[in-house]
């Protein structure tokens, strides 16, 4: 069969919001949430936040929460851990490709592309974890810090220069998905 014959067609459906266990997320307002995205049962959507392409965000063993103005992008997978929920703060950045399970990311954070963080996790605020690193269970990676590897550690103290980029990364999504929400 040849494929280039027939004409391909995006879905017109709305993104898979999904109860689970007699539990609907929650939608902020002016939030953004890819059609191939899933949001499914005990999850929190802040005001302005985003979920992109192919995201799945699963609240089914515990609560997910995410903050205002937080951008979740393509390929990432939310998850909770029975004894962890994952709580993600205010303007955060969830690179492609990242696995965030049963962690707390506190507010200004960026999660590098491909980059896992584990049950029990504590990020705190202003801090980037490099693409591809490991944070392993129940670490703690202190204010501002750059932490990178397998596992993670914290390579040094970030600069308010990259601490600056951390903040306007999260307005660009802001942006970006305004520009989506107005085409729907």
């Amino acid at each position: 069969m040849n494929l280039l014959k027939h004409k391909l067609r995006p879905s017109k459906g709305d993104s898979m919001i999904l109860p689970f266990n007699g539990r609907l997320p929650v939608i902020g307002k002016n939030v953004y949430i890819a059609p191939t995205a899933c949001v499914i049962g005990d999850v929190i959507i802040g005001d302005d936040s985003s979920v992109w392409p192919s995201a799945v965000l699963r609240g089914d063993m515990n609560q997910i929460v995410i903050g205002n103005r937080t951008n979740i992008q393509d390929g990432s997978v939310i998850h909770v851990a029975h004894d962890h929920p994952t709580v993600i703060g205010n303007n955060v950045t969830i690179g492609h490709l990242a696995h965030v399970h049963g962690a707390t990311i506190e507010d200004e954070v960026l999660i590098g592309s491909n980059s896992t963080i584990l049950d029990g996790v504590i990020v705190e605020k202003h801090c980037m974890i490099a693409a591809g690193a490991l944070v392993s269970p129940r670490s703690r990676i202190g204010n501002s810090s750059l932490a990178a590897g397998l596992p993670a550690v914290i390579k040094r103290s970030l600069s308010e220069s990259e601490i600056n980029h951390i903040i306007t990364n999260a307005d660009e999504y802001i942006k970006l998905k305004d520009i989506y929400l107005a085409e729907k």
